[in-house]
């Protein structure tokens, strides 16, 4: 069964609701296709809602530093729902914090 995680637009913003953990092959393959899925549609500010995700590797963080590279080359950016626990610690040890803004 193939991976895929909900998308959604709202006005000039994306969101892309991650469910599960982003740890492997296959959860990457699907932020991959779903943010892929927005710019398609000319999206280029794009919300991820990582609230679901209990564990976060180094191969999830790569995904997500990778999107966020070819919007910023496009002029977009990437931006957070408010992260708790496991993950917030992850992305504040790797001062990802600072580089993607809260979206309240």
């Amino acid at each position: 069964m193939e991976l895929e995680y909900q998308t959604s637009v709202s006005g000039s913003k994306g969101l892309i609701v991650v469910d599960g953990d982003l740890d492997n092959e296959q959860a990457g393959e699907a932020l991959r296709q779903a943010f892929n899925k927005l710019l398609d549609q000319g999206i280029r500010t794009v919300v991820l809602d990582l609230r679901n995700v209990q564990i976060i590797n180094s191969y999830g963080i790569g995904k997500i530093l990778m999107c966020y590279k070819r919007l910023k080359t496009e002029g977009g950016q990437i931006m957070v729902k408010p992260l708790s626990g496991f993950v917030k610690e992850t992305f504040e040890l790797l001062m990802l914090d600072s580089l993607f803004p809260v979206d309240n």
